[in-house]
């Protein structure tokens, strides 16, 4: 408790002192990066009540406001005409299914295809339940359904919008990078006998660092700080605040960096933390807490010489089946069937109806990845799902010398992505969180090896001078 203590306490003189020694910047020195960066931001949030996203638990809408919500486009534009766009998102997930009609939308509009938007969710489990993602967990009446129905209409519709207005907003722009630390991020399986159940565990693998990108126009005021964090947004799960619409930990750092560079927006993506929770936790005033924390590293970031980021980007997406366990027989599933567990019988159901159709049963499911490399001093890693923490520091150790900022929650959520030890341990990510997700498990094994050799052959793509 003294070390977190005394951690919070430095990042709060940390941001003040930032505040405080705040100065218009002057214009750098030599060329720009060599392409042209797009910023735009679009208000989403909803209109109440609405149902929230993430747990399970909750028994009736959100009723109240905490602030807005917000998606964030940063555009990516080559001399040579290429695109990408990073898109930052304050909800819990987006589904291949919600994404779908959007991607097609983007495609015939501004001819940008699949791969080329990359959707980051911040993971608050404070924001709206969407269409078609984890929406049963919420089990929303007919009248929330609705609800839930027009908000991801009209939010299809905000996504569009902002990923325009960040293409026409693109101008040479000089970018520059550097990394913090935040430590408020608690590995949450801990070991009782043979299971693994959730809580606090300060043996478990964690990733405290904080990446961090300005970009800055050709006249030195900063334009956009971008920064990232592998952590959970559930800072908040008790009480009254639990029906609470907000941001959570991530906004507030927003909010606090937007005050201290006027002018500038604040932007984040979500790291490979889906086996991390925000320690302590409980109200808003964690949240706040965390916030605070996390915007005084991203400072300390900026008060020190960064690294510069020269020329243009290049990016490599593919999309990598992953495979499951065989699906149980007809016998379990009946059984399932017939479970006082809403969730379980819910999946059952959804099953014994793809027999009855004649369908397969799925064997494998789709991940999303890509990498966008940026000149030669900077490599995102952008994977879908919850991805666990091992994977972040697994591709930090292999792309050392590639400077990697390794990014969750991209593109979609399929589900939970565990590696091989949380798989051969087994618990909520490997096991028990398949049922809200609709599939049978669990992963077989063999899925951290893919997805690491795959990550590591994009790179290898990429350096090539002929890629």
């Amino acid at each position: 408790m003294k070390t977190a203590q005394a951690s919070f306490h430095c990042s709060c003189i940390a941001l003040l002192v930032g505040i405080a020694g705040s100065l218009p910047a002057p214009a750098p020195a030599g060329e720009p990066a060599g392409l042209e960066v797009g910023i735009a931001v679009r208000d989403i949030t909803p209109e109440l009540p609405i149902r929230l996203a993430g747990y399970a638990g909750r028994n009736r809408p959100a009723d109240k406001l905490e602030h807005p919500l917000l998606v964030q486009a940063l555009a990516l534009k080559n001399p040579t005409g290429e695109r990408f766009v990073f898109v930052a998102l304050d909800n819990c997930e987006v589904s291949g299914a919600f994404t779908q009609p959007l991607l097609a939308r983007l495609r015939d509009k501004f001819g940008l295809e699949r791969g080329a938007v990359a959707i980051v969710s911040s993971h608050t489990h404070s924001g709206p339940v969407l269409e078609a993602t984890l929406t049963d967990m919420a089990q929303p009446s007919a009248d929330e359904r609705q609800r839930i129905t027009k908000y991801s209409e009209r939010l299809r519709a905000q996504l569009v919008e902002v990923v325009g207005a960040a293409l026409a907003d693109a101008q040479p722009a000089w970018l520059e990078q550097g990394l913090g630390r935040a430590t408020f991020a608690m590995n949450r399986r801990v070991y009782q006998g043979d299971k693994v159940v959730f809580g606090d565990n300060p043996d478990g693998p964690v990733d405290w660092d904080v990446p961090v990108l300005r970009v800055k126009g050709t006249n030195g005021a900063v334009r956009a700080i971008v920064f990232g964090y592998a952590c959970h947004g559930t800072s908040v799960r008790s009480g009254d605040d639990w029906y609470v619409v907000s941001g959570e930990y991530m906004a507030y750092a927003r909010q606090h960096l937007e005050a201290h560079q006027p002018g500038a927006v604040a932007m984040f993506l979500t790291g490979m933390g889906a086996d991390s929770d925000p320690s302590p936790r409980g109200r808003l005033l964690d949240a706040k807490r965390h916030g605070l924390q996390l915007a005084g590293a991203v400072i300390g970031v900026l008060d020190r010489p960064m690294r510069p980021v020269r020329s243009g980007f290049k990016l490599a997406y593919e999309e990598l089946p992953l495979p499951l366990a065989p699906a149980p027989g007809r016998e379990q599933l009946e059984k399932d069937a017939r479970s006082q567990d809403v969730h379980v019988r819910g999946r059952a159901e959804a099953y014994l109806k793809m027999l009855s159709a004649g369908r397969p049963l799925p064997d494998a499911v789709k991940l999303p990845l890509s990498v966008v490399r940026v000149g030669n001093e900077l490599t995102f890693v952008l994977l879908g799902g919850e991805v666990v923490v091992d994977y972040s520091r697994r591709i930090k150790r292999l792309l050392a010398g590639e400077n990697p900022w390794t990014v969750g929650y991209a593109y979609e959520v399929p589900c939970y992505i565990p590696s091989a030890r949380v798989i051969h341990e087994g618990g909520y990510e490997t096991e028990s969180s398949m049922i809200y997700y609709g599939f049978y498990g669990p992963f077989r094994g063999e899925i951290e090896t893919q997805i690491l050799g795959r990550v590591d052959a994009l790179v290898t793509r990429l350096r090539s001078p002929a890629s």
